[in-house]
Formats: structure tokens, C-alpha cells, sequence
């Protein structure tokens, strides 16, 4: 069975091409002047295609991976030893040949090349096996992570052809040991396998003799600060003369699934003479590792509403990087056995990369007549799509420009970026906060903040004195959307720490030492999508010197430009007269009493069926993943408009009411509009959408238009669809992208080089 299993080793790595690879490596590292001490060749196992080659080795990989492990060390260091002796006697070769020969008898014949060695062939020095196996069981370590094998291997290789007490004691000398290489399985293909994932503490073995492999996918709450551990070490025989004095014969390697007080072990004896071996304190290499908590995913609709507790696993070195608090995280991990009454415990030898989701390959039926529709407008489509969006909890046509800037938000939903953020600026902050929570169901992940939990981070430490990083709200919604709340009853801290990270795309968890007087934070990446509402008529008590909004003629409260500067999109859905709002508020109380009478088992109004839940979420992955390129025209009108309001709203002692992120906000709402309307070009009539959205929040906001543009967070009830989102719609955008490029060429025809 031995000979087996390593013959389908070694046919794994010739036909997956790791053999190659480490001859590769091998040839490099001959060609260093001090090469590593360690040769690292991670294997890469994908289980299901093992099994093609050998049932038997893919379920040992599985379920005894640490004798895997074992064999597939073996044939990689038989393989070493040959490749290294045989790119020795090659070399020797090239110098004689090159050498100028004086007589005949200075002529040196080569050495002839060395064959590969068969792995499945083991060679032995020892005349009686037995005998020498029962020594040194009882005289070393039996936690040796070499086998007698090896040892045996190496030996011979280092006795053929080369004198023995010359080549071992030379440093320069390129044949490894068995203990210098370090095989670690990388082992794919288990995420298909039910029976490997484990979704919880409850999935863990209450009885494990031996370490087996298993699938955890999850989304990670807290990761502590890394620490070190022992990479390796090496030994010397402290007795003179004995083949242990080797410096790279008694090396030891961490090893996943060997506890690490193994690596560096108090009394270990040499393998050749049994004598005690000193610790050389100029070779001992550290690595890093961090410790994470991994809250397993839902695997189905029964789970929803079942505790999960999360998982404890270890990653080391190059596995840990590029991590974060609230990313999602697939991996495969070693379950080892731990003293009682202790759960397993779980290490990653394998962090996947992320999978994009796969979009659906043909439109939702209701989307596919919708676009087939309206195929003829640049504009119609996505204004339908706007109208009919979140008709269940507000009538179709009331805030509409609300829902219209949610849709581009969620369309630009991303985890390799910043979202879209959008703010809500209103009284009746219930329904805002409604349409909020229904429209974040739609994001890839959707989490809503509470004023129990952090909104960047919390830095906590453990019973054990280490230091760990819990997600907040931010960090847990990594590529998706978190609800933010009310807004304007954020504490003014908490506001500050959200604004700056809106601002900056960095989400900072602060530190402090135990006095206090130290501040650290730890920086992460910004990778969501935030949403809130705010209602300045109740953010702060009144005071004298408030400034009223031009617009609402309602306090700003706290909402200064600080805020509505970082927010991509400020909506506000409130008129001066408010005559907009009370005909809004007559259709939402129509539609809510409608709901409540006709409300049966089974029933579903119409409104609820103009778009699907289902088929909304398929069509918002389709647009994700549309890939889009600014076209000449549509950066010509983003910047003209831009360069144009921050000259003619600039302020000598407040500066331009437009921020300078209105550039970057303006071309995101525009790729979103082209998405949306599944374009892979952005065009004039996308980027004429955008700008008719901040448009209308600047008029909102400030009182007045540059483009006499009438703000209108509410469609008029009483009004004909071809008015609203049909073949006058397009008439009236149409003009006004032309006003725009009048209004262009009149306020940056001066400026070369802006259009």
C-alpha cells in the first residue's frame, strides 16, 4: 500500500506540474550564494481530481492528511536529493570541460549523471532494521517529525560518490536533508462535499485521534493582532567526529497539526549517536500568525433564525495577509485534537481566493419585457425601474428620487471600492428608514447598524491578554450596504468617525493604552456602501444663531457642509410648501389601508408584484457585473459642469458650495446609470442623468438653480406614465442635456483644456 500511495504521489505531481516547479526552485536555489536553509514546496492537492488518479491517496488527503503529508515529503525529498546531485555532477562536468588540459593525467572523467531514484524503493544503512528502529524508539523523541526512511535516504545520497566526513560538515554543500524540506499540503476541491463544511461548534468531532480536513465559509467578526511563533530550528551534535555535527541534519520544521512547543522541544537527542543536541541560536526563524473568529454562512432558509456560534481559526504567515475584520473567508482547515474537555482546534492551510457571484445568464422574465420596452429611450428604462421599485412599502411615484438614488447605489455596490453612499433628508424619517431597510435586502450584504454595536471597530482584549479587533457595522457590511439609522441622532463623535471614513475610504479602530494617554489606531480599507437618514428639524435644540435652510426653511441642525459633503448623494424629500408632501401622504395612507383590508393567506397586491423580489436581485447581479468605459462626450459634460458650479457657487469665506468629491460622486451615479440600463459605455445621456440628480440636491439645498432646475422628491400623482418616465420624459431630458452644454461652453470656454 506504501509503494502505491507514493507511485500516485508522484504521478499527482507530474501530471499537476508541482514536479516541475520544484525543479525549478531547486536550479534557483543552487544558482544563490546562501540559499535559504529551508526548501519550502507547498503541494497543491485538489482532491476531486486526486481521485481520478487514486482513490485511496484523495481520501487519506481528507481524513489522515498528516500521513499524507508524510508521503508526499518523502517523494519530494527523494526527487531533491537526485535533482541536486544530479545539477552537482552537471556542473562539475561544465568545469572540467572548460579547463585546459596540460597532460593526460590531469584529465578528470565526470561524473556521470545520478537517475532519479524511485520513490516507492527505500534504501537502509542499518543492517538490521529492527533492532536499530527498537534503539532509537527508546532513545529519541517519538514526536520526530522524520522517519527513519528519510534519514536512511539521506544518508546514502550524502555517502555515494562524495566522502562523507567532507561533504556533510561543508556548509556550501547543496543536498538537503529530510528535515529542511517542508511540504505543506494545500488541499482544494471540499467545498462540493456536505459532509466536510463545517457550519458551527456542532459540526465538530466530540472524539478526534488523529487531525482530518474540513471546509468553513463565513464572514469574519474579530482578528487579533499578530504574533510570533517558530518557523524552524536547528541542532547540532555536540559530540566531535559524529555525522550529527551536519548543521542542516537536525533541522526542525512547524508543522500544521503538531502542537508548536514540538518545533523547539527541551531535550532532543542526536539521531545518529543519541547524543544530546545543542540549539544553534543563529538559525532559528520566526513566522507570524493571527488568530480570527469566523461566523459560519446560512447553507439554507431553516438557518435564519438558528444561533450559530462562531469558529476560532489560526492562520499563519502569507494566509493572513490581506485580511480584515467583516470580509468574507473560504477556507480549508486542519481540525486537530486538543486535550479534553477543549474543542478541536481548527488552522487554515488554505485561504480560497474570493469567487465572484456568477450572474444569471439570461434576464428575469418581468426585466426582459422591460428592456425589450424600452429599448428605444436612453432614459426610460431606468426610470421605470426607479418608479416601480420598493411599490410595497411606498406607492409607486412617492420618493421617487429617494428610490431612484437608492437603485444607483445599489448598482454600484462593490467589494474591491467604496459604495455610493446616500443620505435621506427628512421629517417622516419611519418611512425613510423603511425604504432603507427594504432596498438594503437587495445588496449583496446588507447589515443594519444598532446603537449597541461599534460603527468602525472596537479594540477588546481576551482572557488571555491578547489583543483583538472586533468588526463594527462599516466593516461587517464589506461589499454590501449598512443601514446607518437616523443619522441626525448620532452622537458627534460617532457622526466625525463616519464622515471620516466617508471621506477618506479608510475605516480607523482606535486603541487606547491602559492610561490613556497613547492613541493607536488600526486602519482598514473601506469596502461599503453607506445609507441614513436625517432630519434636521429635531437634530439639536434651536439656537439664535442657526442657519435655516433656504430650501425647507426648517434649522439645519447639525447638518453642515461637513456632512453633506461626504455622502455621495443627498436627497431631500421634503418641498418648501409641502403641497408635494400632502399628496404623497394621501396615496401612502391609501395604499396602507388598502393593504390592511384586503390582506389575506396567499394574497399578494398588484403593487407587490410589479417587481419581484427574486427577479430584482437577479437583475441587480446581471448590472454589477457589467464592466463600463467613459466615453468622450460623458466626461466633457461631467467636468465642464463641474469646473462651471464650482466657479459660480464659490464663497471667498466658505469656499464652493460644490465639494471637490462631487467629480468622483457625479461619474459614479453615471456608470450606475449605464449599468442600469445595460450599457458598457457611458454616454452623454448617462452622464446627463447624474447631473440632474446633484443638480436637483443643490437646488434643494441652497434655494436656487443654475439650470432652473425644480426640485420634485415626489412624482405627481395624477400624471400619465409618458409624462413621467415615457416620450416626454426623453423630450425634457433631451433639452436639458442640451442646456447643459450651453451652460458648459458659456462658464469654461475660458478655461483651456476643461472640455
Amino acid at each position: 500500500m506504501e509503494e502505491e500511495l507514493c507511485e500516485a504521489a508522484l504521478k499527482w505531481l507530474e501530471e499537476s506540474g508541482s514536479l516541475a516547479n520544484i525543479n525549478s526552485a531547486l536550479v534557483t536555489r543552487a544558482a544563490l550564494h546562501k540559499p535559504h536553509r529551508i526548501f519550502s514546496a507547498p503541494i497543491h492537492v485538489n482532491v476531486m481530481d486526486l481521485r481520478h488518479i487514486n482513490e485511496g491517496l484523495a481520501d487519506l488527503v481528507v481524513n489522515r492528511p498528516m500521513k499524507a503529508q508524510r508521503i508526499f515529503h518523502h517523494v519530494v525529498h527523494v526527487a531533491s536529493v537526485a535533482i541536486m546531485l544530479q545539477l552537482k555532477s552537471q556542473v562539475k562536468k561544465e568545469d572540467t570541460e572548460s579547463n585546459v588540459v596540460l597532460d593526460e593525467e590531469d584529465h578528470c572523467i565526470p561524473c556521470p549523471a545520478i537517475p532519479l531514484p524511485d520513490p516507492a524503493k527505500h534504501f537502509s544503512l542499518y543492517l538490521d532494521n529492527t533492532t536499530v528502529k527498537k534503539e532509537l524508539n527508546e532513545t529519541v523523541d517519538l514526536e520526530i517529525t522524520v522517519d527513519k526512511a528519510d534519514l536512511d535516504l539521506t544518508l546514502q545520497s550524502l555517502a555515494s560518490n562524495l566522502p562523507l566526513e567532507s561533504s556533510v560538515i561543508d556548509e556550501s554543500y547543496d543536498v538537503l536533508t529530510a528535515p529542511q524540506i517542508y511540504v505543506p499540503l494545500r488541499v482544494s476541491g471540499l467545498s462540493g462535499v456536505k459532509e466536510l463544511a463545517v457550519r458551527g461548534i456542532r459540526d465538530l468531532p466530540l472524539k478526534l485521534d488523529e487531525p482530518l480536513l474540513a471546509f468553513i465559509s463565513g464572514r469574519i467578526l474579530s482578528i487579533s493582532i499578530s504574533s510570533s511563533y517558530t518557523k524552524w530550528v536547528r541542532y547540532v551534535c555536540s559530540t566531535p567526529g559524529c555525522v550529527g555535527m551536519a548543521r542542516d541534519l537536525h533541522v526542525r520544521v512547524f508543522v500544521v497539526g503538531r502542537p508548536e512547543a514540538d518545533t523547539v522541544h527541551n531535550h532532543p537527542h542526536c539521531r545518529v549517536c543519541h547524543s544530546s543536541l545543542s540549539e544553534d541560536p543563529s538559525s532559528r526563524e520566526l513566522g507570524e500568525k493571527a488568530t480570527i473568529l469566523v461566523l459560519p454562512n446560512q447553507q439554507s432558509e431553516d438557518d435564519v433564525h438558528v444561533r450559530v456560534q462562531a469558529l476560532r481559526v489560526v492562520l499563519r504567515d502569507e494566509m493572513k495577509e490581506g485580511l480584515q475584520p467583516g470580509q468574507a473567508l473560504e477556507a480549508t482547515v486542519m481540525i486537530s485534537p486538543q486535550n479534553f474537555p477543549q474543542f478541536p482546534s481548527l488552522e487554515g492551510i488554505l485561504v480560497h481566493p474570493p469567487i465572484p457571484l456568477r450572474p444569471p445568464s439570461s434576464l428575469p422574465p418581468v426585466f426582459s419585457r422591460l428592456v425589450k420596452d424600452r429599448e428605444s429611450s436612453p432614459w426610460s428604462l431606468v426610470l421605470t425601474l426607479a418608479y416601480m421599485f420598493a411599490a410595497s412599502v411606498t406607492p409607486a411615484g412617492t420618493f421617487h428620487t429617494l428610490k431612484f438614488a437608492l437603485l444607483l447605489s445599489l448598482a454600484a455596490c462593490s467589494s474591491e471600492k467604496p459604495g455610493l453612499a446616500v443620505l435621506g433628508v427628512g421629517s417622516n424619517t419611519t418611512m425613510l428608514l423603511r425604504l432603507l431597510w427594504w432596498s438594503a435586502l437587495h445588496a449583496p450584504r446588507s447589515v443594519v447598524h444598532s446603537s449597541l454595536d461599534a460603527v468602525a471597530g472596537a479594540c477588546v482584549k481576551d482572557g488571555e491578554g491578547h489583543l483583538w479587533v472586533e468588526a463594527g457595522s462599516l466593516l461587517r457590511a464589506h461589499g454590501g450596504v449598512c443601514v446607518l439609522g437616523e443619522f441626525s441622532k448620532f452622537k458627534k463623535d460617532l457622526q466625525q468617525s463616519v464622515c471620516r471614513a466617508l471621506e477618506s475610504g479608510v475605516v480607523q479602530v482606535q486603541h487606547s493604552t491602559r492610561l490613556g494617554k497613547d492613541v493607536t489606531y488600526f486602519t482598514y480599507p473601506l469596502r461599503t456602501t453607506a445609507w441614513g437618514c436625517y432630519d434636521p428639524s429635531t437634530a439639536r435644540t434651536q439656537a439664535t444663531n442657526d442657519q435655516f435652510d433656504s430650501f425647507l426653511h426648517v434649522p439645519l441642525g447639525d447638518l453642515t457642509k461637513s456632512i453633506t459633503d461626504v455622502f455621495g448623494l443627498v436627497v431631500y424629500t421634503e418641498t418648501p410648501l409641502g403641497e408635494c408632501e400632502r399628496e404623497a401622504e394621501d396615496v401612502i395612507t391609501l395604499h396602507t389601508l388598502l393593504q390592511a383590508t384586503t390582506h389575506q393567506p396567499g394574497f399578494q397586491s398588484s403593487s407587490q408584484s410589479l417587481l419581484p423580489s427574486e427577479q430584482l436581485s437577479q437583475y441587480l447581479n446581471i448590472v454589477r457585473s457589467i464592466k463600463v468605459v467613459f466615453s468622450a462626450s460623458a466626461e466633457k459634460l461631467i467636468r465642464g459642469y463641474y469646473v462651471a458650479t464650482r466657479r459660480l457657487r464659490g464663497d471667498c469665506v466658505q469656499g464652493s458650495a460644490v465639494p471637490i468629491t462631487a467629480i468622483h460622486t457625479m461619474a459614479q451615479v453615471a456608470s450606475s446609470h449605464a449599468k442600469l440600463a445595460l450599457r458598457t459605455t457611458v454616454e452623454g445621456w448617462d452622464a446627463a442623468a447624474a447631473v440632474l440628480l446633484c443638480e436637483e440636491a443643490l437646488a434643494a439645498h441652497s434655494g436656487y438653480s443654475l439650470l432652473h432646475i425644480t426640485p420634485k422628491p415626489h412624482l405627481p400623482p395624477n400624471t400619465d406614465l409618458h409624462t413621467l418616465v415615457g416620450r416626454k420624459n426623453d423630450e425634457r431630458m433631451a433639452n436639458f442635456q442640451k442646456t447643459l452644454e450651453v451652460f458648459i461652453n458659456t462658464h469654461t470656454g475660458d478655461i483651456p483644456g476643461v472640455l
